[in-house]
């Protein structure tokens, strides 16, 4: 009777034995096919060449996923590396959705450019809502209630924008104008008179004044887009004479906003033309305004 148990036990383990060898071979032989990003993709992951010239950068975020008592990071790795997958459930690169995510928003941000996206990679994780979660611990033959802080986490991605567009020139404007009769105490009162109507509205400030030099010089800053997320500073200087006015604008840079969450970045040279376009556009209404309010009055 225990020889046969042996043998049914010897049996039953020699029959698993051979179902996960076949089973091994099974999977084993099962053909597999390389998932490569597609050709039309493959430029976003690149670096820029040529005239391509970097404006800005873009991010997305993953869906956050679970949560976690440590913040570990990985260190960034480009987009598109091709894997393997069964033969028989071909697939669309995982990595595709992505860049188009990064490629539109890069265009919402630039409606008016043409642009496209360089350098996309995964830029590493970030974590977020931070909480206290329950957990239990044994010590012995007793258990106790913990609490610890956890965080979520996310992937996020990047990308570089770029555009073919060279760089604008410098952003300047002049204006000379007589008021035959006019005294340099009257022209200079109006002059001021405007400046101060106008610091809120035109967001005009002045720096320096010299009554007897005839001389006023501050800056006035722009809006160049509704979203408030370029912002230029412009230095102004309006010279007064007896019946003569001469105003310049000089110095123009911008600088990039994030309103939502109220921060500004260092000026830097206008790097678009829309940018130049309306810049110059509020320096033109600024110094014709001017004009015609110290003529008129």
């Amino acid at each position: 009777m225990k020889n046969e148990k042996n043998s049914v036990l010897h049996f039953a383990t020699g029959a698993a034995f051979v179902i996960l060898i076949v089973l091994g071979l099974a999977c084993a032989s099962v053909p597999t096919v390389q998932v490569e990003l597609g050709a039309n993709y493959r430029e976003y992951v690149q670096s820029p060449i040529g005239n391509e010239r970097v404006i800005d950068r873009v991010t997305v975020n993953s869906n956050p996923a679970g949560n976690y008592t440590d913040q570990n990071t990985i260190s960034p790795q480009r987009l598109g590396a091709p894997y393997q997958v069964r033969e028989d459930s071909p697939e669309r690169h995982r990595h595709e959705d992505i860049l188009d995510k990064l490629l539109n928003l890069a265009r919402r941000w630039y409606p008016s450019e043409v642009v496209s996206i360089r350098n996309a990679s995964i830029g590493g994780y970030r974590y977020i809502n931070p909480h206290q979660e329950k957990y239990y611990e044994v010590v012995g033959n007793q258990t106790y209630e913990r609490t610890r802080t956890v965080w979520e986490r996310y992937t996020y991605y990047i990308a570089d924008v770029i555009t073919t567009e060279p760089m604008p020139d410098p952003v300047t404007h002049s204006e000379d104008f007589t008021m035959p009769g006019a005294t340099r105490a009257d022209i200079y009162r109006r002059a001021r008179n405007w400046l101060e109507d106008n610091t809120q509205r035109r967001r005009i400030r002045i720096d320096s004044e010299n009554f007897d030099r005839g001389r006023i010089q501050g800056t006035v800053t722009c809006a160049t887009r509704a979203d408030q997320t370029y912002i230029v500073t412009s230095t102004y200087t309006i010279d007064v004479y007896d019946a003569r006015v001469e105003i310049r604008f000089t110095d123009a840079v911008v600088r990039r906003t994030d309103p939502a969450l109220e921060r500004v970045g260092d000026p830097e040279p206008i790097f678009l033309q829309s940018i130049a376009d309306a810049t110059l556009a509020e320096l033109v209404d600024f110094s014709t305004t001017l004009r015609s309010t110290i003529i008129s009055r």
